[in-house]
């Protein structure tokens, strides 16, 4: 199976890390009008870090 290189991780991760902070806006505003998520606040970051995790055991090594 082919490894991403260090720039589509670093990609993928920004990708990532914007999306969440995206979904995760859109919940607070959700309960302060009495609506109820399906989704707990911090959800989307707990599943981003494991992602993320995924994303960087699947990245090539770099040479020090």
């Amino acid at each position: 199976m082919k490894k991403f290189n260090k720039m589509e991780s670093d990609l993928l991760i920004d990708s990532l890390n914007y999306y969440v902070a995206e979904l995760e806006a859109e919940i607070e505003p959700m309960q302060d009008i009495g609506k109820t998520s399906i989704f707990a606040p911090g959800f989307y970051t707990m599943i981003s870090t494991e992602l993320i995790d995924k994303v960087k055991e699947m990245t090539k090594k770099q040479k020090a």
